[in-house]
């Protein structure tokens, strides 16, 4: 008797659209608004794209990065969980919770029910578009932006020019400027360096440096700054810095190092992926033998990197010649940091 096979290769049919009916909280709604339409751009991206999220909410929500540089797409997400029967969006923003960031957008979506998915039409609108062209009125003594969108028609109306099909988010993105722009391999090392192995680094200990220097820079920033760090790092940037006052965005490579008893340190930047930009860093955080943050790191500019080399052993009594300009004390980390990307 012949058995009739599926074919591998024939479409699939349209996912069963599952029957949930679960009220959720706009503590809940909010963030699943976010990640889907992360998860969007992410795909739309094919693999040119990465997205960090902020550690401590600062107004933005998503950061889109092209992967290699610094070239940063901010994005602030509004979410509707409900519309008119014709479609209509009406959200009320008190103005000063609309970004005023000139490389940024305000994401209005939609996601209706069961919340699995957003609609397929979006709104990506410039933050200074939208805070010249959309009304506003008094509410509670409050001045707010009084949006209204339409979600299923592509007549013409205020927001009609920044209306978009899901299936256009490729183009949107390669339209933003130095997105397709090929990004140079870095330089090879000048000279080669005998490298000789120090004590290997466990996982935790690296998250140490990390979250060391993510509490320095906020301690420094006072609130001004906004850290963000990528769920899956693809690339060289650890902690993406997105100052407030100038809407200038910065990276940092954080390179965690354990003392050994020689008074030496091993570190290892690797090449692919990494890349140069005048405000991308190199931290070498250094661990005494408890664990903890020695007195000093080394903070590196990445264009020294080719230099300086990717594989380096540094002797720390005395410190290696070529890295003693780049010695910060640890309790200035921060603060030397910012001061160097961003002035001031």
């Amino acid at each position: 008797m012949a058995v009739a096979l599926l074919d591998p290769l024939s479409r699939l049919d349209p996912p069963h659209r599952p029957d949930w009916r679960s009220e959720l909280t706009t503590a809940q709604f909010g963030p699943m608004a976010e990640d889907l339409l992360a998860v969007c751009i992410e795909a739309a991206g094919s693999g040119s794209a990465t997205i960090a999220r902020p550690i401590v909410d600062r107004g933005i929500d998503l950061y889109v990065r092209r992967l290699r540089s610094l070239l940063t797409i901010p994005i602030q997400v509004k979410a509707f969980q409900h519309l008119s029967p014709d479609g209509n969006g009406n959200l009320d923003l008190p103005v000063a919770d609309v970004a005023e960031d000139p490389n940024g957008y305000l994401a209005m979506v939609h996601v209706p029910a069961p919340y699995d998915q957003l609609y397929r039409r979006l709104f990506l609108i410039p933050f200074r578009e939208f805070r010249e062209r959309c009304p506003r009125a008094l509410l509670h003594g409050r001045e707010c932006f009084s949006f209204t969108g339409n979600f299923s028609t592509t007549s013409h109306d205020l927001w009609s020019d920044h209306f978009f099909d899901i299936d256009r988010l490729p183009e949107w993105l390669a339209s933003a400027p130095g997105w397709a722009t090929p990004i140079p391999p870095v330089p090879h090392p000048p000279r080669p360096h005998d490298v000789s192995e120090g004590d290997g680094l466990t996982q935790w200990r690296g998250d140490i440096g990390r979250l060391w220097t993510a509490t320095e820079l906020e301690r420094a920033g006072a609130a001004s700054i906004v850290l963000a760090q990528d769920r899956v790092r693809l690339d060289t940037v650890t902690l993406l810095i997105d100052d407030l006052s100038s809407r200038r965005i910065a990276g940092l490579h954080v390179r965690t190092g354990k003392i050994t008893p020689g008074r030496t340190v091993h570190f290892e930047v690797p090449r692919p992926p990494f890349f140069i930009d005048q405000r991308l860093y190199v931290l070498l955080v250094l661990l005494q033998r408890d664990d903890r943050v020695h007195d000093f790191c080394l903070l590196m500019p990445s264009d020294a990197l080719p230099g300086l080399g990717y594989s380096e052993t540094i002797t720390l009594d005395p410190l290696t010649k070529r890295f003693v300009q780049y010695r910060v004390p640890s309790d200035e980390v921060g603060s030397v940091f910012l001061k160097s990307v961003f002035g001031g």
